[in-house]
């Protein structure tokens, strides 16, 4: 049988469906300013991410070799530039990275980055001291075209990010509860509370201080995984 994913907001809510511009339907991360990053709730104290919640249909078995990477956006264009430049300058921001702090504080870090630890505290949240570099234990912060696994990462199929044991939960009364034995890449039927039957991610976009153009990007986020049922 067909396997299908749901991205969405909360544990149990509805596929992210907000209003792009260009007129397709997806995730909007909001507005981000020179030095600082988005969604943004309080820089100071690392406060604002972009909630992702991971979860599927299977009925029988785990899906595995989950995993995410970027592609150029495959909607209508609604963009400043074009969907062609808009990946090319997400790959560049990624490769340009400079880690700066978690909350951006002198301004360095640029690009789109990806938190995979579901209960990881605010303050350590997006370390860039927990930039993955080969799954080691503790390395669950990972930036998309940064180089860091090979000369450049999480950009297309073969180069994506396999999702962490550390983001995996259980559903539990609509709270998420830590799994018994959860494995990179594996997310569990419903109830399974050995691998977990959820997976929580938190995103952010990174604008560096230096930064001189503005507008609309836009860029496609594919999750990967395989399943048999």
């Amino acid at each position: 049988m067909a396997v299908s994913l749901t991205v969405s907001a909360t544990i149990n809510g509805a596929a992210y469906s907000d209003s792009l511009a260009g007129g397709d339907t997806g995730i909007d991360m909001g507005q981000v300013s020179n030095g600082a990053f988005s969604p943004l709730i309080d820089q100071p104290t690392n406060d604002g991410y972009l909630a992702v919640w991971v979860r599927h249909n299977a009925v029988v078995d785990p899906i595995t070799s989950s995993g995410l990477f970027c592609q150029q956006y495959s909607g209508t264009y609604g963009g400043a530039d074009s969907a062609a430049n808009d990946f090319t300058t997400l790959k560049a921001m990624g490769f340009a990275s400079a880690g700066s702090t978690a909350n951006n504080s002198n301004g360095d870090w640029q690009g789109l980055a990806w938190e995979m630890d579901y209960d990881v505290v605010q303050a350590t949240q997006f370390d860039p001291a927990r930039i993955g570099s080969g799954g080691g234990a503790g390395s669950n912060v990972f930036i998309i075209g940064d180089g860091v696994l090979g000369s450049e990462d999480g950009i297309d199929l073969s180069s994506a990010f396999i999702l962490k044991a550390a983001a995996m939960a259980v559903e539990s009364g609509g709270s998420p509860v830590a799994p018994s034995a959860p494995e990179d890449g594996k997310i569990g039927k419903s109830g399974d509370t050995t691998l977990g039957d959820r997976c929580f991610l938190r995103g952010r976009f990174y604008l560096n201080t230096g930064a001189i153009t503005g507008g609309i990007m836009q860029f496609d986020t594919v999750f990967n995984y395989s399943h048999t049922a």
